[in-house]
Parts: C-alpha cells; structure tokens; sequence
C-alpha cells in the first residue's frame, strides 16, 4: 500500500495518558492505548462469517469488521447456510452486532478511492451506510479505505460524511499468501519491534486458512504478549456509530 507525505501528516499515532472519546474524523494505523490490540477483519460478509463471529464471542474478543455491500456476496440478495439454518445476509451483518463484534464500512463495492470523484466516493459510501442501517439500526462511523488507498479528495469527503478512516500496523497478507508461518512472521516482527505499543491487525475473514488456521493462532499469541483485544472504537477513543 502506498501512503504520500500528505496522508502521512494526518495520521495519529500518538499515545495517549487517558482515554478521551474523539469526534470523528482523522486516520489511524494503531491504538491509542498500549497493550491494546484491534482485530480487524476486510471484505465480508462470507460463507465463513456466522461462525467465525460466534468463535470469536465464544472466546469472549470483540472484533471489528469492514464489510461491503456486493463483493463476495450480494448482502441484500443472497442467502446461506448456518448452524441455526439458512440465513439471508442482512442477518449475517445482524448476527456481527449480536455477537457483540463492530461493523465498520468497506465502501459498497470494494471500490478503490484514490482517483474517484467526490459523487463516486458519497455513493459509495452511502449505499453502504443504508445497508449496515438497514440490517442493525445504527450507522457506521469506521470505514477502512480497499488496499488502504487515499488521496486529499478521498479524506476529505470521508472526514464531512463522519467517518473516521481505520488503517493497520500489522498486515498478514493473508490475500495473498495463505501460509500461516509468514503470517505468524508478520505478527512477531512487529511485537519484537514494539512489544508494548498499541496494533490494529489487519486480516480478511473470507478466506478460510485465515479463519481456521491463523484465526486460533492470533488468540493465543496475542494473549500470550499480555495484550487486551478491544474493538476499534475503544483502540482508538471515538464512537463506532453515528
């Protein structure tokens, strides 16, 4: 992902003393806190998000996931089978906030943003506000930009519709490697390099070596390093919803 030196100026990775709820707005790669730590979740929902969200409550984590309208599936069109029998995926996204996970948005389409025009990025944005609005009664206030690219047009229009723009100090590639010791590997680096400091891990929940695989290894690892996992809007001090 590249990031220019005006996105750069932007983004707050200070730590802070106290927890202070912030308005929306600005772009984040890490928590606010030490020894928090996000897990996040792209490109839902999927076959493998029912049980996926279940897993993780059953293991007592809050998770935050940036989900999209038609990627993988059409959210308002298709349908698919759960433990508690076939489910449309309007309550897939519902079954997310019961679990007791954060829904962030992803964009409608998993439209890239840099280079698209200000009614580009509104329409994607809203089309996807009205789904998440449609499935649980809140809209969300987290959003996290496909590959990760911005541009000024991008964070602006972000910023004037309420989101706060959620990126990642710790990347898998799980999209592109699907082998567990090089996203192990992704993982040590940087806890070797900052063993206290606050992460947000970004991983994707539709593939299901990540699920299956790296999923229980992230548990136990992160545990292991004394960490506590928090959904985004508390990594960072700002509200999930608008």
């Amino acid at each position: 992902m590249y990031f220019n030196s005006l996105l750069a100026t932007l983004i707050f990775s200070s730590v802070l003393a106290v927890p202070v709820k912030r308005e929306a707005g600005g772009i984040y790669r890490s928590c606010i806190q030490s020894k928090q730590f996000a897990l996040t979740f792209d490109d839902g929902p999927s076959e493998l998000t029912w049980n996926l969200a279940t897993r993780l409550h059953e293991e007592g984590v809050q998770a935050t996931f940036f989900i999209n309208g038609k990627n993988w599936v059409d959210v308002e069109q298709d349908s698919v089978s759960t433990p508690e029998g076939v489910k449309s995926y309007m309550e897939v996204i519902r079954h997310y906030k019961d679990m007791g996970h954060e829904i962030g948005s992803h964009t409608y389409e998993h439209q890239v943003l840099t280079g698209a025009s200000e009614e580009a990025i509104r329409d994607q944005m809203n089309k996807e506000s009205d789904i998440i609005y449609k499935a649980i009664g809140e809209r969300p206030a987290l959003m996290r930009p496909p590959q990760g690219d911005l541009d000024s047009t991008a964070v602006k229009v972000l910023g004037d519709l309420g989101y706060s723009i959620i990126l990642w100090d710790i990347d898998t590639k799980d999209w592109e490697t699907h082998d567990l010791a090089s996203e192990q590997e992704a993982y040590k680096t940087v806890f070797d390099h900052e063993p206290t400091k606050g992460h947000i891990a970004l991983q994707h929940e539709v593939y299901a070596q990540t699920v299956d695989e790296l999923v229980p290894w992230i548990l136990d690892f992160v545990k292991s390093k004394g960490y506590t996992f928090v959904p985004v809007s508390q990594c960072i001090g700002a509200n999930a919803y608008q």
